[in-house]
């Protein structure tokens, strides 16, 4: 055996009818194989690398105390942070105009802060201003934006004054409101409290700092993202804004992740990657600005109307609590507040007196890549050194792989090009047949309605979509191995070959992202990168025809590639499982994770797939995955599959919108008046999944009078319209509303072909206005914005949407729209329709037919409850 590691055989012109050469290489292939046992503990081995890898991602720093102050005096204190959460979140829910929102939690807020004051260096100045404000913008969703307006909304915004006069600052942004179902423990409180800790570290010791820090504690995020503009626009301190630090969660606890950079701000990253905990990847940046995820922050409003470049960051973990009433103080763990204080503390010091802020037209712009690799440190490039790596390492893997063929025998022959080419295309196909079957998979659970098992058990996942990942990888290159068993490569030349074949493919997709601008090409990069270096050293050290030596430096090489994909695939998985519960019952879940699943797979398992060659009877392995993969199938339609849990130390509740509503509607017929319980559907098991459980979901049907603007029904987004059709109507009794919903039309003035109303809403803290003009005739302009943007399209129509929200104080919404007619027109040109939203149930009175329609819903959901009042109107 030990002579026959360096024999050499010209693999493309052996005779097949020479028993010699037969017996050589059946001898040649009998040493380089291996068991299938050894081939099953290799494949546990990468699923315990990944537990592995869970395990060390969900390891948070130690909490510190007050009483640990002494001993670390510039550090981030846990202890006061969680004081200052526990205060808010014993407020309850803090809505937009609600007492515990304007009055309650302002007062907490700006007493904390009053406390610091009293308490910090005496050479530092600090100024506070409690802002009150209105205004009025649009915000472009995709597919369709809206008017956003709003009245009276409150800012807390505390200025801590440089060492020396300065026009320039450093903006820190996080909002105390709350949606009506949570006390907002980590969206946003826990950054509201991580702020006052921060600003209370920063005052204590003489002041150093060279910028000032604006400390923006905004009051109405949720309504969305209204008080910031306030301040952005409007305050006083707003154009000496140079860099924003925005503070949020999606989640409840983990670590606190940068999602969002610049934009083309490289310097910013640099400053980053320098905290003690780094955590992000720009393909998350990539993955959110894409739109995938239906959400966005306040850093929007800062980049788009204040013209700030800045970092946006955000609690990502067990987002199942977010905006639910298990969103509390007691679920966060100690450590996040440690992880996101230490980082926020630390890139505020560094930001407060970084010379960019005072230069910052004069800083290099460009596209930036960064990815931290596990938390312990952050790699970070940009601009041109983007496309030089890339080209690069793509470039030197291909050298590679011709060297290797070169040293195999493997001329520029046609059975060479022939070999080489359909092992390119195997390998390809491998990818794509795993791609097929997860789709099939995908959809036939979910025409069974079986959706979303993995949704409270997400270890499914791993048996359902990771294991015929890589089993049906896998059997496309057993069934080529066997059907090119003919040719006379022997299998440590063959494997190798596959190996370097499936890295130019990887090689390739680099190339064409970067042609494509796509920054997280580095994600592949990487994995070019290490396997590039493998083999690099397996020719360096003529290992190349070696036994197995040549095959374990392979593996070693692929261990850290290999932990940064885990750690960004847990990442992606941990994100958008719990987003699954709120994307709408028209998108297919199954899809989505099963596509998700194979992208963070494959990349994992095609650098094992080549080593497929060297196992003896292989098949042994594919039924060994499909039986495991067969288990896991099946219990998906048993009670471990069922999707919903509502177990307060781990939830994972089924959400429901559920409006108790009258509609008013006004037409050319007359007038239709109606009453029923709305119910939004958020995700793909909804609402049969409470269908035994509610006696009246006997009765639902389809959503009604949509031949009126979005059928006559409150949204609370653009992004709802296309699956309001989706959604369940329950006729009721009428509810009992705590103030009148009305419309006045205070003028009406004709010149020509225009028409101009001056309207007036009232009625509501929360309100949609909706505008459509007749068939015929256009509307020209809206007093709300200085330019009309593109209108939704609704069954023909033309409708713009305004969304109008009031804080501390109810005020009317008063605006002008001005239609514009091809010609003198005797008939209405306008439809106006006025929705107003109830959403703090404190303050309303619930009818007994919708107290009982609720409490029959299983404690396994989270409802939201709230009353609606449509009227339309024709002018």
């Amino acid at each position: 055996m030990i002579e026959m590691e360096n024999v050499e055989l010209d693999p493309l012109t052996l005779n097949e009818n020479s028993n010699v050469d037969a017996k050589l290489k059946k001898m040649k292939n009998g040493v380089h194989s291996v068991s299938p046992i050894v081939g099953f503990i290799f494949i546990a081995s990468i699923f315990v690398l990944y537990l592995l890898v869970y395990l060390i991602d969900g390891i948070l720093p130690k909490p510190l105390t007050v009483a640990d102050e002494k001993s670390y005096p510039t550090e981030f204190i846990t202890e006061r942070a969680q004081h200052h959460l526990k205060a808010l979140t014993s407020l309850g829910p803090r809505i937009v105009g609600s007492p515990e929102n304007e009055i309650l939690a302002v007062e907490y807020l700006t007493g904390a802060v009053d406390k610091i004051r009293q308490l910090s260096h005496g050479s530092h100045k600090i100024e506070m201003d409690l802002q009150l404000v209105s205004g009025s913008y649009f915000m472009d969703y995709k597919p369709d934006g809206a008017i956003s307006a709003y009245a009276n909304v409150q800012n807390i915004i505390v200025k801590l004054h440089a060492a020396n006069s300065t026009n320039n600052s450093l903006l820190v942004n996080a909002h105390f409101d709350s949606v009506s179902t949570s006390p907002g423990g980590s969206d946003d409180g826990i950054n509201c409290a991580i702020m006052l800790e921060v600003l209370q570290k920063l005052t204590q010791t003489a002041n150093d700092i060279q910028h000032n820090i604006i400390f923006l504690f905004n009051g109405a995020e949720e309504t969305p993202l209204q008080a910031s503009h306030g301040f952005i626009t409007q305050h006083k301190w707003a154009k000496e804004v140079r860099v924003v630090v925005n503070l949020e969660a999606a989640g409840a606890g983990g670590k606190e992740i940068l999602f969002q950079s610049g934009p083309k701000q490289p310097w910013l990253i640099d400053y980053y990657k320098k905290v003690p905990r780094p955590n992000g990847q720009v393909a998350g940046e990539e993955f959110f600005q894409s739109g995938a995820i239906p959400s966005d922050t306040d850093f929007r409003i800062f980049r788009d109307f204040g013209g700030t470049v800045g970092l946006d960051f955000a609690y990502d973990r067990n987002g199942y609590r977010y905006h639910t009433n298990f969103d509390d103080f007691e679920n966060i763990p100690g450590g996040s507040y440690q992880h996101g204080g230490d980082n926020a503390l630390a890139l505020i010091r560094y930001l407060g007196s970084a010379p960019e802020l005072s230069r910052i037209h004069e800083q290099v712009q460009g596209a930036v890549v960064y990815y931290d690799f596990m938390g312990l440190f952050m790699i970070v490039y940009s601009g041109w050194v983007i496309i030089f790596l890339n080209i690069v390492v793509s470039v030197l893997s291909l050298a590679v792989a011709l060297k290797s063929f070169y040293d195999f025998n493997l001329g520029l022959s046609f059975a060479t090009l022939k070999y080489v080419g359909l092992c390119f295309l195997v390998m390809l196909f491998s990818m794509l047949f795993a791609l097929l079957f997860i789709l099939i998979v995908a959809l036939v659970i979910d025409s069974l309605k079986f959706s979303m098992s993995w949704y409270n058990n997400t270890w499914i996942i791993l048996g359902l979509y990771n294991v015929p990942v890589i089993a049906m990888s896998f059997v496309v290159v057993v069934l080529y191995n066997r059907y090119n068993s003919k040719t006379n490569l022997g299998i440590s030349i063959h494997a190798q070959v596959q190996a370097h074949i499936m890295r130019i493919i990887w090689a390739v997709l680099v190339l064409i992202g970067t042609c494509c601008g796509i920054r997280s090409t580095y994600v592949v990069l990487i994995i070019v990168l290490f396997q590039t270096t493998s083999f690099l050293v397996v020719h360096i050290c003529r290992l190349q025809h070696s036994v197995h030596k040549w095959a374990i430096i392979y593996i070693v090489f692929t261990l850290i590639p290999n932990i940064f994909l885990m750690k960004a695939g847990l990442e992606i998985v941990s994100l958008l499982v719990p987003i699954c519960g709120r994307i709408g019952s028209d998108k297919n879940p199954e899809i989505i994770i099963g596509v998700v699943t194979f992208m963070v797979t494959i990349p994992i398992s095609s650098s094992y797939v080549p080593l497929l060659t060297l196992v003896r009877k292989p098949y042994t392995i594919l039924v060994g995955l499909s039986i495991i993969f067969v288990i896991f199938f099946i219990i998906v339609f048993t009670p471990l599959g069922f999707p919903y849990s509502g177990n307060k130390d781990s939830p994972a509740p089924q959400r429901f919108w559920i409006y108790h509503l009258n509609k008013e509607i006004h037409d050319e017929n007359g007038v239709r008046n109606k009453s029923g319980f709305f119910l939004l559907n958020l995700d793909r098991n909804s609402p049969y999944s409470v269908k035994k459980y509610v006696a009246e979901m006997n009765s639902m049907g389809e959503i009604e009078d949509c031949d009126t603007i979005f059928c006559g029904l409150p949204i609370g987004s653009s992004r709802m319209v296309p699956i309001l059709h989706l959604s369940t109507w329950i006729p009721a009794v009428q509810p009992v509303f705590p103030s009148d919903i009305a419309l006045t039309l205070n003028s009406k003035i004709v010149e020509g072909n225009m028409s101009t109303f001056n309207l007036t809403a009232f009625g509501a803290h929360s309100m949609n206005i909706y505008l459509s003009p007749k068939n015929g005739t256009t509307i020209q302009a809206v007093s709300l914005l200085q330019n009309l943007p593109k209108p939704i399209m609704w069954n023909g129509r033309y409708v713009y949407l305004m969304m109008y929200t009031c804080g501390k104080m109810k005020q009317q919404l008063t605006f002008t729209v001005s239609v514009k007619t091809p010609t003198v027109w005797n008939a209405s040109v306008l439809d106006v329709a006025v929705a107003g939203k109830f959403m703090d149930d404190k303050y309303f009175v619930k009818t007994k037919e919708f107290d009982h329609f609720l409490a029959q819903f299983p404690n396994w959901t989270t409802v939201y409850s709230w009353l609606g009042s449509y009227k339309s109107w024709i002018f």
